[in-house]
């Protein structure tokens, strides 16, 4: 894992106005935090404070913030080499375009000539945005990008950006990086993350309103026109020229200049929490930005039930501080997607039945999700499209409806990170780790030699999932044979224990803990292992002529769902490897058991030692819906990012 210098390219702030408000912020909005979120997500607000990205970037990765006064003078001023890389730099591309920073211009005496001066400065300041060229800022970031590494030493930055700042962003990589001999993108940039950009343009639900954003484009706005994007995102051509005869998508990011698997994009699904721009734009979108516009083609990608910016926002959100800081620095990738799905004719067999899903990704010691997919917030998984883009002979053309893969994200080797201040876990209470009273020592253990170096593909990803405390402890596992089905004993033991009590505690207190093994298990076993739930919601929605079919519906009421709970990490005995059950199938409360009796299979990749593939039934009751079938599986990807370098 590499902790490389970040650059961070803000949004789009507006006409000149608000372009000199901008400027004032030393870090161009990176470090706005939050107070608001809502119940469960998506219901009534409450007080949940959040001090933004970038002190909880300081906090927890110990990065700095380098100013002396300006960025740009202190990069340009300082040894190559003596800076630190884990440091972070904002592009200020706006504050050349503000009016701030020059003297007032001299007044004539003349009233007339005051009022048709006062007249156009009112327009410059409210209606446009002068001094601001995107491809001008891009061409700055351009040259932060090489100062950065020159003066930190670092073999590449991560970029990271707002809204209209990835566009900028993406106008540096595919357009100035591919011209006048410059060094290419995929040499200066290590990952790639934005927030709420519009990869594929702003559209909105009139015609007219689209028509006066790139006839007019008032305040610069008409740089977000999908048309008018084909100039800046593409060599040799000026802005204004137009994709005429050419097959082009702007949320596309061709191979040649950058690897769309270092891209992640976090997506908003909060409409209603916006400004009234929300109006223009309408459902389906953060307020200003549709989800079918937000997202690079191929990229990897989260939904959050946050709007587009201001308190509910994706940047200023928990939410987006997770996904960034996984996608950044988390140690390897899981991606999960159906599998062995029926052929297309039999969901095309019942043209008025779509079937739908909603998925929501937690982790164990997080407040929020990581990803959610909901018809509530008018963005669920559809099954149909999903099994066309299996079926055989079929493009696969990656979509936010039916995405490739299914879901997937970032993991550390631990959760919460090992590097974090110490939680434990209170049987009984909860699934949410409280903060621990007393953080146990090196001086608490005996003293152990270091492991000696091991060999062999699968030695390489335990080590480097495991992480250097892990690394260091020597564990008699017989690693010959890892696909070892049986359950762990410890786990057995547990299993036994949840139903024993469950069987002798009529009457007992639902609330105390569980007498035996159980809770001392739980809690030793929440130290080594990763918890994480996949929450799966399946339900058809049925047209008839073109209009629903409430005759057979049973409102709220899935065909099937249920939760998929995995482990991993190292149990008890000290075998490492993941364990995986269905909710449906869990004796008594979740967080009662302290690892999940089934065993995981993973296989390694023979093409490539970085990557495990593991494959699991999907529970009886859902592969006896017509959309899965009998032989429906989830296909999960493990990829070791440490090792891509």
């Amino acid at each position: 894992m590499q902790e490389l210098p970040i650059v961070y390219c803000r949004g789009y702030a507006g006409p000149t106005s608000q372009i000199d408000s901008t400027v004032n912020d030393p870090f161009y909005g990176f470090n706005e935090g939050a107070t608001h979120t809502r119940v469960n997500g998506d219901g009534d607000p409450m007080f949940y404070q959040f001090e933004g990205p970038l002190l909880r970037l300081l906090g927890e990765r110990a990065y700095q913030v380098l100013v002396r006064g300006s960025q740009k003078e202190l990069l340009a001023t300082a040894a190559d080499g003596s800076l630190p890389q884990k440091s972070i730099w904002i592009h200020r591309f706006y504050d050349e375009a503000a009016t701030t920073y020059a003297a007032p211009a001299p007044r004539s005496g003349n009233l007339f000539d005051r009022a048709i001066t006062w007249t156009e400065d009112l327009v410059r300041e409210h209606a446009q945005a002068q001094g601001f060229d995107i491809e001008q800022a891009a061409r700055e970031l351009y040259d932060l990008v090489l100062m950065v590494r020159e003066k930190t030493g670092a073999p590449k930055v991560f970029l990271v950006a707002h809204s209209m700042g990835g566009l900028v962003a993406r106008c540096m990589m595919q357009k100035v990086c591919e011209e006048d001999g410059r060094i290419p993108a995929k040499e200066l940039v290590a990952k790639f993350c934005t927030y709420a950009t519009p990869h594929g343009g702003i559209v909105f639900t009139g015609a007219l309103l689209n028509w006066l954003m790139e006839t007019f484009g008032p305040a610069g706005s008409d740089i977000f026109s999908p048309p008018k994007m084909y100039g800046y995102l593409t060599p040799g051509k000026k802005f204004g020229d137009r994709p005429i005869g050419v097959a082009w998508d702007p949320r596309v990011i061709p191979p040649s200049v950058f690897d769309v698997d270092d891209v992640f994009c976090i997506i908003g699904t909060d409409q209603n929490d916006f400004t009234l721009a929300k109006l223009g734009v309408g459902p389906r979108s953060d307020g200003l930005v549709l989800i079918e516009n937000a997202y690079v083609k191929g990229a990897h990608r989260a939904f959050v039930y946050k709007s587009h910016s201001g308190p509910y926002g994706e940047v200023n959100s928990e939410e987006g501080y997770q996904n960034l800081s996984r996608f950044l620095f988390g140690h390897w990738s899981v991606q999960v997607e159906l599998s062995n799905l029926p052929p297309a004719s039999v969901v095309a067999a019942q043209p008025d039945v779509a079937w739908q899903a909603d998925l929501q990704l937690a982790i164990r010691g997080l407040s929020v999700l990581i990803t959610e997919q909901k018809a509530v917030h008018y963005n669920p998984v559809q099954l149909n499209s999903e099994i066309a883009q299996h079926a055989p002979g079929s493009p696969g053309e990656d979509s936010v409806d039916a995405p490739i893969p299914l879901v997937g994200t970032f993991l550390f080797s631990k959760e919460p990170p090992a590097d974090l201040p110490p939680t434990q876990v209170t049987p009984g209470v909860g699934d949410a780790p409280s903060p621990a009273v007393a953080a146990p020592t090196a001086a608490s253990a005996p003293a152990s030699a270091p492991a000696p170096a091991r060999e062999g593909w699968w030695h390489r990803f335990v080590d480097s999932v495991g992480g250097e405390h892990e690394q260091a402890a020597p564990v008699d596992v017989p690693l010959e044979n890892p696909l070892d089905p049986t359950i762990p004993a410890v786990a057995a033991q547990a299993v036994s224990a949840v139903a024993d009590d469950l069987a002798a505690g009529a009457g007992a207190d639902a609330g105390a803990a569980p007498a035996g093994g159980a809770a001392s298990d739980y809690a030793r076993l929440s130290q080594d292992l990763s918890r994480y739930a996949l929450t799966l919601r399946v339900y058809q929605v049925i047209t008839r002529n073109g209009v629903f079919d409430f005759s057979s519906n049973l409102e709220q009421v899935g065909d099937w769902q249920d939760v998929l709970i995995v482990d991993i990490g190292r149990s008890a005995d000290g075998r490492f490897g993941a364990w995986t059950g269905w909710n449906s199938a869990v004796p008594g409360a979740i967080n009662q058991l302290g690892q999940m009796a089934d065993a995981l299979a993973l296989t390694p990749d023979p093409q490539d030692p970085n990557v495990i593939r593991a494959v699991l039934d999907l529970p009886p009751a859902a592969r006896a819906l017509p959309v899965f079938g009998p032989a429906a599986q989830l296909a999960f990807t493990i990829v070791n990012r440490d090792a891509k370098g």
